[in-house]
């Protein structure tokens, strides 16, 4: 990673502003429901540029929705995409931005979830949703034509897709997955100290009410669930890249993953911005889109080291 002071002089100055707005309280309820209703509304007035959805088993009583966006060329990979919301709002179509790109440049077939948002503090509902959907993509791929898969996700999204993983290595249906990529991710649900040590200061995000949105989340789990994908078994898992922002209240969260990752399965990268928030990879800013960029590098790096073999 290359940064120039131009690169990071921008980011100073959208820093600065973002310091004068409101921080995004993640524990309320209300406001969840309120921003993913006018998400709804807004989307509901804009055709949806990309219709075609893949049809989805029923799990349970409920159906997650696939949204599926395909790549104009060759298509050499699945990459399964978990939007960010604090678990409790966002939908698929939202992260169109990042997800289309990664279609398009490196010719994956992407598949994104809308899982269920806990909004009524079930959890465990969204991890059902995630590990049945990609177990279900998994046995799948003939028909999707394609033999390699990345798992991936922005924030809670990252948290989703790790634990993904973490089920298909317990099934035993873990070896067409040739990478997990995370952005901002959550992976110690119990707080990570430089969550427990955040203000309501924090860019973006107010520190203490996300660690309070975790404590309403995790008594619906239990077990290691409970704790995180932070304190599982990383051993012989597939190579990882993990990014975070130095001015992310759960930064620790990407640095304490991806030295275990290291550790215990010797293929984990781990890289941090400075000047980033929470989230900064959909900012304005050069930051952004060089690690948007370093991402789309790495899936395409990835999924070719995967094909070599075949």
């Amino acid at each position: 990673m290359s940064l120039t002071s131009h690169d990071l002089r921008g980011a100073r100055r959208l820093n600065a502003l973002l310091s004068l707005l409101p921080r995004y309280h993640t524990d309320h309820r209300w406001n969840a429901k309120t921003v993913q209703a006018l998400v709804r509304a807004a989307q509901a007035l804009v055709p949806d540029p990309l219709p075609r959805r893949i049809e989805f088993a029923q799990f349970a009583d409920r159906r997650p929705g696939l949204r599926s966006i395909v790549s104009n060329g060759q298509v050499r990979g699945l990459y399964v995409h978990f939007h960010g919301g604090a678990w409790v709002m966002g939908n698929a179509r939202l992260d169109d931005g990042i997800t289309c790109p990664i279609a398009r440049l490196c010719g994956m077939l992407v598949v994104s979830v809308d899982f269920h948002n806990a909004v009524d503090d079930r959890l465990d509902m969204t991890l059902q949703d995630c590990t049945a959907t990609v177990e279900w993509l998994i046995e799948h791929l003939a028909e999707l034509q394609v033999k390699h898969v990345i798992l991936g996700g922005e924030s809670s999204g990252a948290h989703l897709a790790a634990e993904a993983l973490l089920h298909l290595r317990e099934r035993g249906k873990a070896a067409a997955v040739a990478g997990f990529v995370s952005m901002c991710g959550c992976f110690d649900l119990t707080g990570s100290e430089s969550l427990r040590r955040s203000s309501n200061k924090s860019l973006m995000i107010n520190g203490p009410s996300a660690l309070r949105n975790l404590q309403r989340l995790t008594p619906s789990l239990s077990g290691r669930r409970a704790k995180g994908p932070l304190f599982a078994d990383l051993s012989g898992l597939p190579p990882a890249l993990l990014i975070g922002g130095a001015l992310d209240p759960i930064v620790d969260d990407s640095i304490s993953m991806g030295r275990k990752w290291q550790q215990q399965s010797a293929n984990a990268e781990c890289i941090i911005f400075p000047e980033a928030p929470h989230g900064f990879n959909r900012l304005p800013t050069k930051l952004s889109a060089r690690a948007n960029d370093l991402v789309r590098q790495w899936i395409s790096g990835t999924i070719e080291k995967a094909i070599l073999p075949d």
